[in-house]
């Protein structure tokens, strides 16, 4: 059976008819040379407000290609309550979703406390990291709140070094992804995170979706930047799923046509796919 965030996130992926999640990563322009936000949103502006300000801009221009906007706290690390406060409100105002990949994990009474605060913040969901343990600890508190934050777990990931911790480590006789899927569907928890990159194999992310069911969700990063390729993604990853782009829509010249581009893209997959079956 569904949970409540994966029921309201496959009627909205219907009701806008798109399966693209936008990866909010503004990172300034003294982090690296290329693929940040310009220097006019920091005029007048300190860090935080420069930031909120260019994913308000980025939220406005492509909010009508999306189901989801994913703000990576790696990038907004430093924004105050009111900061996410703004941000998860415009999302909301968007009639979209907000997932925070903040990849939580700890003792049980620090992961309440971080999930105390995220639900203030007003995040739908969170991406959580699974190697520490604590999944079920981590699922009873999420789906305690109200409203309930969704749980979405680190499985296979698209890093190349999830070769080494993911694949070639194994727990109880199978590989590190397959155990981590099991608990996802033996807690309950709202999906899993399954990369697109070359290191993952399509029978690795079928697998992954045999594991879990048809009632979870895959959120699929590796796609844009990273060279992900996401007809293989979508071929594996069955109806109940979110493709990730963050740097290639955020940081071109048009988000806006960028975005609807992908949009159009992954929706051409999808009818390829379905045709293809029948």
């Amino acid at each position: 059976m569904a949970t409540q965030f994966v029921t309201r996130l496959a009627g909205l992926i219907d009701e806008k008819n798109t399966v693209l999640c936008i990866g909010l990563d503004p990172a300034l322009p003294e982090q690296r040379k290329s693929q940040a936000i310009p220097q006019r949103y920091l005029n007048g502006e300190d860090e935080n407000g420069g930031r909120l300000a260019f994913c308000l801009d980025i939220i406005d221009k492509t909010k009508a290609f999306c189901s989801v906007f994913k703000p990576n706290q790696q990038y907004i690390a430093g924004f105050t309550a009111k900061d996410h406060l703004e941000l998860t409100s415009a999302i909301r105002k968007a009639g979209t979703i907000s997932i925070l990949d903040y990849k939580l994990n700890d003792i049980g009474d620090t992961m309440e406390s971080a999930l105390f605060h995220i639900s203030r913040w007003g995040y739908d969901a969170i991406t959580f990291n699974p190697f520490l343990g604590n999944m079920e600890k981590a699922v009873n508190i999420a789906h305690g709140i109200s409203p309930q934050i969704g749980l979405i777990v680190l499985t296979l990931t698209s890093n190349p070094e999830a070769i080494k911790y993911q694949k070639e480590a194994f727990i109880n006789k199978k590989p590190v992804y397959q155990d981590i899927a099991l608990d996802v569907k033996r807690h309950d928890a709202d999906g899993c995170v399954v990369g697109a990159t070359g290191h993952i194999t399509e029978d690795e992310m079928r697998m992954v979706r045999t594991i879990i069911g048809e009632d979870k969700v895959l959120l699929i990063p590796g796609i844009g930047a990273q060279k992900g390729d996401p007809l293989k993604a979508m071929r594996a990853g069955g109806k109940l799923l979110l493709m990730n782009v963050g740097r290639e829509i955020i940081y071109s010249d048009n988000p806006h046509t960028k975005a609807e581009e992908y949009s159009k893209l992954f929706n051409d997959v999808r009818k390829h796919i379905d045709k293809s079956v029948l």
